[in-house]
């Protein structure tokens, strides 16, 4: 919509001044390059003889149109804005596209960084000076936090304490047995709900913070997939201890059928924070989908885990890891096959089968009410339209809700939580670190070509695109992929090469049920978060958003350390 004039533009807004030099009856059309295969929607008539403002989104390129009364299209560019810039384009009688030229410098889009790295920085000092402090007894013992004692600690979401095991960090030389926490799986742990919690909490409202519009990946797209992968982790580890330790599989199902309802109410409850009117209710979520995917996974492992390693003494054994698990994969494959084979054969009325866009503005709006093919039309017969991710659209390709966290995609979910549980399965029957890291690298490679392959290296192009919002096969695959990869790394750096003891990620995750909790409910409450100030740039939102988590990061810590856990 046109303004007088272009000042008080907001954050990842430009400004356009056209001028149009008798050229009566023309109007500019517009749409994102993010909106795939979309028509362009009119967004102003132009003044002859004079200048109209447009403020215009900068967070993708966008295609621009002159068209005349009789729909003549007389020139389409693609251009590029920056924040904050102005621009100008001189409209004549030829219509020239390349007449846009920039009359003001945009705004730095990154400068927002250097602010949040000056309270960053400060913060990871003054965690590792308390440390130092503690470590040389110079503070005085009234003032010192509670040494943390040995506790069997449940740090995930609904699975047990890492089970302490043997490490061989030399190789091939059989070393004495050390045995311990596996730190870098707290550190990812760590890492994965700070990162959640900074992006859950607006990520300065970067658009590379946020997740993708439909097909596609960001930084935000990789956080949950991480989590579900090292939950897998733990779940292999967490078992096996139990069962090592006598304890009777009725009572270790009972566990996780108590872990799992008590996920499934604490996602229900706190999805009643901000909406608890039962005609827009959403059920679905978070919480909800972590409650499903770990009670399938954990009762496969209940089932079938033998209480110790599988070892046959013939060649086998170099994949004994694989033997062992079998009948839990073939039922595993059984639920991708069946998520597949409803993705692509269930008739859905109006639509295409097999279709996967988001619908909406998608293919020239001839496929208005698909958004999300076969899963979209299963949750909304099953929930309502209401009832999905409170209701909101696409606002790019201006489709129908869509609920992320819906029924189908725990399908695919449950195979990446499965990767994290044959990861840790690795860990459980191979003893050296050489053993374990040759076949977490021929995971990795293996499931990116897989991905890749699926969405033919490209962002939509592919049979199957990589999507965060459907959990497809193709995204599935490349964050499972890149999950064993960070952990290969956090590996051989904690474990192995003992450079780094994982702190204070490796704390921070051995309360991430607190984090999500906590950060939820007082997501706009003081000290965290306030209205802010200015609302031209990013730099206020991206410090209130660091500050946020920096905060809930320093409780989490100060818990640690006086031995407080939130466990399920």
């Amino acid at each position: 919509m046109a303004s007088d004039d272009c000042k008080n533009l907001l954050y990842d807004q430009a400004c356009l001044q056209v001028w149009a030099d008798n050229v009566p009856n023309i109007s500019l059309w517009m749409q994102s390059e993010e909106c795939y295969k979309c028509d362009l929607l009119k967004k102003e008539n132009i003044s002859n003889n004079g200048i109209t403002y447009i403020k215009l989104n900068t967070i993708y390129s966008l295609w621009l149109d002159l068209t005349n009364d009789s729909n003549h299209h007389n020139c389409r560019t693609l251009h590029t804005f920056e924040e904050h810039g102005v621009y100008q384009w001189n409209i004549t009688s030829n219509y020239d596209c390349s007449q846009i030229k920039q009359i003001s410098s945009p705004q730095d889009l990154f400068m927002p960084f250097v602010y949040a790295l000056l309270l960053i920085i400060p913060s990871f000092a003054v965690w590792f000076f308390i440390n130092y402090l503690q470590r040389t007894y110079v503070v005085p013992s009234v003032f010192r936090f509670a040494s943390k004692t040995d506790l069997d600690i449940e740090n995930d979401f609904g699975t047990g304490s890492n089970e302490p095991v043997i490490i061989h960090p030399q190789i091939p030389t059989p070393v004495k047995n050390n045995s311990y926490r596996i730190t870098s799986l707290d550190t990812f742990r760590g890492i994965s709900i700070i990162l959640m919690v900074f992006v859950n909490l607006g990520g300065g409202h970067y658009w590379f913070f946020e997740h993708a519009p439909w097909n596609g990946i960001t930084l935000a797209d990789f956080i949950l997939p991480w989590f579900c992968w090292v939950m897998g982790v733990s779940i292999a580890i967490s078992l096996r201890s139990q069962l090592r330790s006598s304890t009777k599989r009725k009572y270790v199902f009972g566990r996780v059928v108590r872990r799992s309802i008590a996920l499934l109410i604490m996602g229900l409850v706190l999805n009643s924070v901000n909406n608890n009117n039962l005609n827009t209710f959403r059920p679905m979520g978070l919480l909800q989908r972590l409650a499903f995917i770990y009670f399938i996974a954990a009762t496969l492992e209940t089932i079938f885990m033998k209480p110790q390693p599988y070892f046959t003494n013939t060649r086998l054994d170099v994949i004994r890891d694989i033997i062992e698990s079998a009948r839990q994969w073939i039922i595993v494959i059984i639920l991708v096959a069946i998520h597949t084979v409803i993705t692509f054969l269930l008739p859905v009325p109006g639509c295409p089968k097999g279709y996967l866009g988001p619908g909406g503005l998608h293919n020239s709006s001839s496929n208005l009410n698909c958004t999300g093919g076969a899963a979209g039309y299963i949750d909304r017969l099953v929930f309502g339209e209401n009832h999905m991710y409170y209701g909101t659209p696409n606002p790019i390709y201006q489709s129908l809700p869509f609920d992320p966290e819906g029924i189908l995609s725990t399908l695919t979910n449950t195979l990446l939580v499965y990767m994290g549980v044959h990861a840790g399965r690795i860990i459980l029957c191979y003893q050296y670190t050489n053993e374990r890291i040759k076949r977490w690298i021929a995971w990795t490679i293996v499931l990116g070509l897989i991905g890749g392959c699926l969405c033919n290296f490209s962002k939509e192009d592919g049979l199957i695109p990589i999507n965060k919002n459907l959990m497809s096969l193709s995204y599935t695959f490349i964050t499972g992929s890149s999950a064993f990869l960070i952990f290969i790394i956090l590996f051989l750096i904690i474990e192995h090469w003992r450079l780094w003891g994982g702190s204070p990620f490796n704390e921070i995750g051995q309360n991430s049920i607190m984090l999500y909790l906590g950060h939820n409910i007082f997501y706009n409450t003081l000290p965290w978060r306030w209205q802010p100030v200015n609302e031209t740039s990013h730099t206020e939102y991206l410090v209130m958003d660091c500050w946020a988590t920096i905060f809930w990061c320093a409780i989490a810590l100060v818990m640690h350390k006086k031995n407080i856990f939130i466990v399920v």
